[in-house]
């Protein structure tokens, strides 16, 4: 039973002292790295021109939409 406890008492002041060890300290920071520079600004999005949805593709969609007899050929 001694043994035990003097192995375990050993096994205990060794994790203490690698906890220690590989933790940082109180106060004490990991390194890390240097902030990185400001963004450059941002220009304005391009104007872009209206999006015309009337084409062949999107057609019988748009009639179906209004109520319109939609005929569609494959």
């Amino acid at each position: 039973m001694p043994l035990r406890l003097r192995l375990a008492a050993l096994c205990e002041t060794v994790l203490l002292a690698l906890v220690r060890l590989l933790l940082p300290a109180e106060g004490r920071h990991r390194a890390a790295a240097p902030p990185s520079p400001p963004a450059p600004p941002h220009s304005p999005p391009p104007v872009l021109e209206p999006v015309w949805l009337d084409t062949p593709l999107v057609r019988p969609y748009l009639l179906a939409r209004e109520g319109h007899p939609v005929e569609v050929s494959a």
